[in-house]
């Protein structure tokens, strides 16, 4: 009878051990999750410190060239940049070997859902060909290609009609031509081809027909190019939002200067409520960032200075000590040597509390100077050593200062 309570009770302190393990591990995936949609929506949109590296516009080739090299320095597959006037959509636009690299990949190129807005593989990185097609997530928040859905309303569609893209091979003013729903499967979009002169009239055709919102198409590419910006939808599993504008060379004699035009648009999007719109921090080589791990080590020594599972038997020992020391003053057979210990128990035990209580709150002040939670979450960064030390310091304080090694009575 007894080896069969003794194996429930040792069973008993498995499955408890277990369901502990599995809560924290379950809480760690918790908190990895809330923190990559908070940075995801966070970093979605442009930020300060990146547009600080966007391109000067010029007129000449050679010193697009150039003002694209501080970019390139951050990421050499950049091969543009892209605005709207008057939306979230202000990127710069990056080509990968496939059209799947920058599907999940920011421009630095750490693993984010909110991706990248990149160039067609097929396309030519100088967008020299007829077609081009960019690719960008949708965001509910407007980010990236969010806002690419507003353009379904005739109103938007006709105030945000322009926009400028940025290339090594020099500017290209965008103008909208229409916007469409169709779906991910559709060849006439989403194969990109070089023959200008069969497939453009097919594109026509079909853009006509689908259209929600169009205006004049051209009939012939005579010095006009066209640009197709294609976003999903979340009505349809496979349903696609694609955005259809002419891009041809930037001309400031009837385009206006380049330059002002996007300040201008700037100080009209700050007016706006966008409520992450330009906010977004932690872009720049992901210098700031925070460690899962070195917050485990300020909940270890938190759960040290007060184990929530333990609390009555911890604290119980000084109740426990001084009802004992009150029994052994008033004893005629007393013995001194318990009593002794027990006193120093006593102040031992205090002095650990006060040392428990500097190290958790002294970890707390270190982890919140070191750490940034506007950045991504890492498992571990260079600050971690320590954390793990200051943890192993509070186990030790407790091992040593709260644990009764004096003489006990027989009893």
């Amino acid at each position: 009878m007894k080896k069969l309570e003794r194996f429930a009770k040792a069973a008993n302190t498995l499955l408890m051990t277990f369901v502990a393990f599995a809560s924290g591990i379950f809480m760690i995936c918790g908190i990895y999750i809330l923190n990559d949609i908070y940075y995801t929506n966070r970093t979605a949109f442009v930020s300060y410190d990146l547009l600080k590296y966007r391109p000067s516009p010029h007129g000449s080739s050679e010193e697009q060239k150039q003002t694209f090299s501080e970019l390139k320095k951050i990421n050499s597959d950049t091969v543009g940049w892209i605005e709207l006037f008057g939306t979230n959509i202000n990127y710069p636009v990056v080509q990968g070997n496939d059209n799947l690299e920058y599907l999940n990949k920011d421009i630095f190129g750490y693993s984010t859902l909110s991706g990248s807005i990149y160039l067609a593989s097929e396309n030519d990185s100088g967008f020299g060909d007829w077609y081009n097609l960019i690719y960008g997530h949708h965001m509910n928040s407007g980010a990236m290609f969010g806002d690419i859905e507003k353009y379904l309303d005739s109103e938007f569609c006709a105030s945000h009609s322009e926009g400028i893209l940025q290339t090594t091979e020099g500017d290209y003013k965008i103008q909208v031509l229409a916007c469409i729903k169709t779906n991910a499967y559709e060849d006439i979009i989403y194969q990109v081809q070089d023959d200008a002169e069969s497939k453009y009239p097919l594109l026509c055709d079909y853009i006509r027909e689908h259209s929600v919102n169009h205006s004049e198409i051209p009939e012939a590419l005579d010095n006009v190019q066209i640009l197709g910006l294609s976003t999903c939808t979340d009505a349809v599993t496979n349903g696609r939002v694609v955005l259809f504008a002419s891009i041809q060379p930037w001309e400031e004699t009837s385009d206006g200067n380049a330059e002002e035009r996007m300040l201008q648009a700037e100080n009209i999007s700050k007016q706006k409520i966008f409520p992450l719109s330009l906010k977004a921090s932690g872009h720049e080589l992901h210098q700031e960032k925070w460690a899962l791990l070195n917050l485990l080590c300020i909940i270890c020594i938190f759960l040290t200075f007060l184990p929530l599972w333990a609390m009555k038997n911890k604290f119980g020992q000084f109740s426990y000590s001084k009802r004992k020391i009150r029994e052994l003053e008033k004893s005629s057979d007393k013995d001194m040597q318990i009593l002794k210990d027990l006193k120093h128990f006593i102040r031992k035990g205090r002095t650990g509390l006060v040392i428990e209580c500097v190290i958790f709150i002294g970890s707390v002040i270190f982890f919140l100077m070191t750490e940034d939670w506007n950045g991504r979450m890492s498992i571990r960064d260079e600050w971690t050593g320590i954390m793990i030390l200051i943890a192993f310091s509070a186990w030790v304080t407790d091992f040593i200062c709260l644990r009764y090694r004096g003489k006990r009575s027989e009893k």
